[in-house]
């Protein structure tokens, strides 16, 4: 299971589009004694010509990685497993209606046309000689630097996500992009790129800072890659998916499962540690919705009227307690009758 969607993650985003313009760009530097990395390859006028080639072999790949890997995601645990959601539903009692399930595969495709077209103009620009930090040879820098760039590249990528994810909470940017995204209450496979593709655009182009910040070299650098992108198919999948026991760092797709149902609370990707941080991580005593502080600090129970307080126990009743890593629901509520 994980292999396969490892698989799906190099290929559907169209990044290995970039991996194998690095190599070839390498494997022909090897055979010209006076090669440059910033010297063109490819003369102005064919940039286009090998931007579109780019482009279509990311959109055939990426496509059919997106409706292979998604519908069969969709097959095992949507179809087959119906009527046993209990046992692997983040809310198993609730779906999405039918026609969010048909909005998200639309904004699905328009979000993945989007980023196999950042991917494939990166990857031309490498082809053509452009400026970046990437290096091939593993004795190009110190063995060191090698180890040290892995949490260097992936913690600086989580953060800056974070705050891009947190900025297109704020009420303008909540209400004119992210808010297409937060449709799904219910977040489903199909709705990994379901994403406005302005929001899309920025969170890509941070994460391909790095190649043109520092020497990074290409392994590290799309391994972590196929990280993020992996555990962005599980986060949006519904499914109770949990981090493995060498992820200490790593929220169970539960973390995100609960950014969907309640929205403005838990903006973290792969760490959750930034939420802790800043004060946006989910609290017991505190209530979140569309309606609430944007900005990720809730508000507190002790601010609810009894009608609402309900309200809000029995949105928590429909969480699952076994997507939960203690197989229980920390965050259930008693109303004031004492009932759960």
């Amino acid at each position: 299971m994980i292999v396969l969607a490892l698989i799906a993650a190099a290929f559907m985003n169209g990044d290995w589009l970039t991996v194998v313009a690095h190599t070839q760009t390498y494997l022909d530097g090897e055979h010209q004694p006076q090669f440059s990395h910033h010297r063109p390859r490819l003369s102005c006028s064919s940039f286009f010509d090998e931007f579109k080639a780019q482009l279509f072999w990311a959109m055939v790949v990426g496509y059919g990685i997106y409706f292979g890997f998604c519908g069969y995601l969709e097959w095992k645990y949507y179809v087959k497993g119906r009527g046993k959601e209990a046992q692997w539903k983040c809310q198993p009692n609730r779906h999405l209606p039918r026609h969010l399930v048909w909005d998200q595969i639309k904004w699905g495709c328009i979000g993945l046309m989007v980023t196999n077209a950042v991917s494939a103009a990166v990857a031309t620009h490498v082809s053509c000689g452009g400026y970046s930090k990437v290096y091939i040879g593993f004795g190009q820098y110190p063995w060191w630097w090698w180890i040290l760039q892995w949490p260097v590249i992936f913690f600086q990528q989580d953060y800056v996500t974070y705050w891009i994810h947190r900025s297109f909470h704020s009420k303008f940017l909540f209400k004119h992009f992210h808010s297409i995204h937060h449709r799904y209450f219910q977040p489903t496979p199909w709705s990994v790129t379901a994403i406005h593709p302005l929001e899309l655009t920025t969170v890509q182009l941070a994460m391909v800072v790095p190649i043109f910040i520092y020497p990074v070299h290409w392994f590290p650098f799309y391994g972590l890659a196929l990280y993020t992108y992996y555990h962005g198919i599980v986060q949006h999948s519904g499914i109770a998916f949990k981090a493995q026991w060498w992820q200490p760092w790593q929220p169970d797709c539960m973390f995100h499962d609960n950014h969907h149902q309640y929205c403005h609370v838990n903006y973290g990707f792969n760490c959750s540690i930034w939420d802790k941080i800043h004060g946006s991580m989910r609290k017991i005593d505190r209530c979140y919705s569309e309606h609430t502080d944007s900005w990720g600090s809730g508000r507190p129970l002790a601010d609810l009227s009894s009608k609402e307080r309900h309200r809000e126990i029995q949105e928590r009743i429909t969480e699952n307690p076994m997507a939960y890593r203690e197989l229980f629901n920390p965050y259930l509520l008693k109303d004031v009758d004492g009932d759960v």
